[in-house]
């Protein structure tokens, strides 16, 4: 990602990030492979690399132990094995085989589980067994890291055999202490060991009642320690016999060694993916640490961050007061410009912006709500914070300069550019006039830009240059205290004057300072302060609207919970209902059954049989039609000129046309003409309706209809059919209005009933009642 990036890393504390995830690494593999992460450039491996994490976080979360713990660097190990000849001690044969069963134990942990880890199944498919390998040092080692006595036949015979003589000096120097003791040469009752040799304490004074050599004196000189001649000849054989186990010691080890030889490029491998296994544990553990989620790639160049919040803080904080930062920028903004008073957090979230790209593009989760999304940058260019030099005598303005430089000559549309306090250090028209002119260049090459600054020139800009847009931290203006939410859209104050005076600065003083500013500038805070105060009371107002939402919502469903229960109890009666007719047909049958078995022994006549059984057949047919749905009859064909009857609703009315291509025809009523389905009509029998005048009306009211009606307490579908009814009757009546008494209760219903009313053919306008009609609990409906 360029030559940059050290300096980049350091700036943002992208290297702090890795010490940390180093720091959760069971092993120096681990630990390098961790510290050489950097930003990937190509989407797809970036893709893999993230889904890798992914897979070993819900590994962690949800499945089985990983079988990986801490394992020595095998590295210096293979290196002395590759050299033919030399041969490696016990204890790291010991953990050459510790190395290769975990390792073996990864591997069989993805057997079955493919499917839900397909991308560590393939690191783990690059594992290559060595069993043998293992078997062969588990049969020359012993867990303490000592060469076995059994590892050669040679072996065990020498041990033996030094087991022997060692038992039988020690007896002999056991006699001889207990003689020198008892005549009072010595004052010890104990073998002491000098020099790999078992030697009797004699006091120096009686140093000539033993002949032996002396192999060591006390630092007194009081005591010496002497090795009898009657044992010399048998420690000789036994330091004869040492060297001899010594040698096949030796040869066992250089054999082994040879095996380990053999199998080093597996070993290498394995190695290798060890420590990218571990690599990979590390980064899912920071991730469960902080609650971290990898991020989304944005396939057009936006970056959308959602309750984001700065790891290190989090780390400092514990995740407690750390305020979340969210933003968009990209599409139609390739540039933000965030102001705002001194320690308001533009820094803090200049840098959030920045660090998080270099995580999420490291294939590191970061801490942020689902949906956040980072394009893949093609470099991460950053100039924040005090840059003064005295070693290369540079200002800190210069210093900005420089990078500003290096910035201009390096960037492209697919780069990121954080710039924090842009212009400042030096003249503020002049800073404003150059931090312009590079916001606008770099705007125009589509790379994204963050830029934090105090000049007020720059809000300006932003506010009217195509692809810059303002955005701060919000300031209580009420306590001048920052909140540290930030605010797209809208520019901040700097609160100078005002956390001046609140930090004791005579009002005279700041009353001067503000005359200083000028009007147009006062105007410009003047208007940034009343915006403000409008942004928080429209977040006041939002909240107590999404509050409001959330209760609706959840008396919705609570309705609607009750709807569907009712229907089931419904659909559950019936079932019941048919169930128990079924009984009553099984049952009767039975009955049936009994009485033609009586009549046949009492020998009745074959008419009375065939009789009953015409009657128990109709019985049964009966009882049979009660369980089946009926069936509805044809539908008649209708022509103009015939009378019908509207199911479900009152009067008669004339079909005036043929059926149309979605089989409805129009009907005649009473001077309103109405499309309605050919299957809810029913002709009117009689030629005498079929005869009647186009204009007459022989319209007749079933039942006796009023000019409101009642629908509170019914839900949606009961009261939308009994108004549908309802104006089917009031049409006929003459009516010109009519009142819908809905109530007011939650909305659902009014709104609901408003919507139907809206389409209904019949209705010509509708209005909520006024405060004397009822007021939101009444629907006024003007009928056509």
């Amino acid at each position: 990602m360029g030559k940059n990036n050290h300096t980049v890393f350091r700036t943002l504390e992208f290297d702090t990030i890795l010490e940390r995830v180093s720091g959760l690494t069971v092993s120096v593999l681990g630990r390098e492979r961790v510290l050489r992460l950097s930003p990937l450039t190509e989407a797809d491996v970036l893709e893999k690399e993230l889904g890798r994490v992914t897979e070993m976080r819900d590994l962690m979360a949800y499945d089985d132990p990983f079988p990986l713990h801490g394992f020595e660097d095998l590295r210096p190990y293979l290196e002395t094995a590759l050299v033919v000849g030399a041969f490696l001690q016990p204890r790291e044969i010991l953990e050459i085989k510790r190395f290769l069963t975990m390792i073996r134990q990864a591997k069989a942990y993805f057997v079955g589980k493919e499917e839900k880890y397909p991308l560590l199944d393939r690191i783990g498919g690059k594992i290559a067994s060595l069993p043998e390998l293992e078997k062969a040092i588990d049969r020359v080692v012993d867990p303490s890291a000592e060469v076995k006595d059994r590892a050669s036949d040679t072996l065990w015979r020498l041990r033996k055999e030094l087991g022997r003589l060692t038992s039988q000096v020690r007896k002999r120097l056991e006699a001889i202490l207990r003689s020198m003791v008892s005549q009072g040469y010595a004052q010890e009752d104990t073998l002491v060991l000098r020099e790999g040799r078992l030697v009797v304490p004699v006091k120096e004074p009686h140093r000539n009642q033993l002949r032996g050599v002396v192999v060591d004196q006390s630092s007194s000189g009081a005591t010496l320690f002497v090795e009898p001649v009657e044992v010399l000849e048998l420690n000789n054989d036994i330091r004869r016999i040492k060297i001899q186990e010594r040698q096949e010691v030796e040869r066992i080890l250089k054999a082994l060694t040879d095996r380990v030889r053999e199998n080093a490029p597996e070993i290498e491998v394995n190695l290798r993916v060890a420590g990218e296994l571990d690599c990979l544990s590390a980064r899912a553990r920071l991730a469960v640490e902080m609650d971290a989620k990898p991020a989304q790639i944005s396939e057009d160049d936006v970056l959308d961050l959602k309750d984001a919040r700065h790891p290190l803080l989090l780390m400092r904080e514990g995740g407690t007061e750390v305020v979340p930062l969210s933003l968009r920028l990209g599409g139609a903004v390739k540039t933000l410009v965030i102001t705002g008073p001194n320690a308001g957090g533009k820094t803090v979230a200049l840098k959030t912006v920045g660090l998080l790209s270099l995580m999420h593009q490291s294939g590191l989760p970061v801490p942020a709500e689902e949906g956040t999304m980072f394009p893949v940058f093609s470099a991460v260019f950053a100039d924040i914070g005090d840059q003064q030099s005295i070693e290369q005598d540079l200002s800190t303005f210069s210093s900005h300069v420089g990078n500003i430089k290096k910035i201009l000559e390096s960037t492209d549309a697919k780069s990121l550019v954080l710039l924090d306090e842009i212009g400042s250090a030096t003249d503020p028209a002049e800073g404003g006039a150059l931090a312009t002119v590079v916001l606008r260049n770099l705007t125009r090459r589509g790379c994204l830009t963050v830029a934090t600054t105090h000049i007020g020139s720059l809000k300006i800009f932003a506010h009217e240059e195509p692809g810059v847009e303002n955005g701060s931290m919000a300031f209580d203006h009420e306590t001048l205290r920052p909140t540290y939410r930030f605010r797209m859209g809208i520019p901040g104050s700097s609160y100078a004057f005002e956390i001046a005076g609140r930090l004791g600065v005579s009002k005279k003083i700041v009353g001067a300072a503000r005359k200083l500013v000028g009007e147009e500038g006062g105007s410009l805070d003047r208007l940034i302060l009343r915006l403000e105060e409008e942004m928080q009371r429209t977040h006041s107002l939002l909240e107590e609207a999404e509050i409001k939402e959330s209760k609706l919502a959840g008396l919705v469903k609570l309705y609607e919970e009750k709807i569907d229960r009712l229907h089931e109890e419904s659909e559950a009666r019936k079932q019941e209902i048919l169930e128990e007719a079924e009984e009553v047909l099984r049952q009767a049958n039975a009955a049936v059954e009994r009485v033609v078995r009586e009549i046949r022994e009492r020998q009745a006549e074959r008419e009375t049989v065939r009789a009953v059984k015409e009657t128990i057949k109709t019985q049964r047919k009966r009882i049979k039609d009660l369980s089946q749905p009926k069936a509805r009859p044809d539908v008649q064909p209708l022509h103009p000129g015939d009378w019908v009857v509207w199911q479900g609703h009152g009067g008669r009315g004339e079909v005036i046309s043929e059926p149309d291509k979605t089989g409805r025809v129009l009907v005649q009523w009473n001077g309103v003409k109405v499309k309605i389905p050919v299957q809810e009509l029913e002709p009117v029998a009689g030629s005498e309706h079929r005869k009647s005048p186009r204009g007459a009306t022989n319209y007749r009211v079933e039942r006796e209809v009023g000019d409101e009606i009642d629908i509170r307490g019914m839900t949606v579908e009961e009261a939308v059919e009994v108004v549908d009814r309802y104006l089917g009757d009031v049409a006929m009546t003459g009516f010109a209005q009519i009142r819908v008494i809905h109530g007011k209760g939650t909305g659902v219903l009014r709104r609901e009933i408003g919507k139907y009313l809206k389409k209904h053919p019949l209705v010509k306008d509708q209005r909520l009642g006024s405060w004397n009609e009822g007021d939101t609990g009444v629907t006024i409906v003007e009928l056509k």
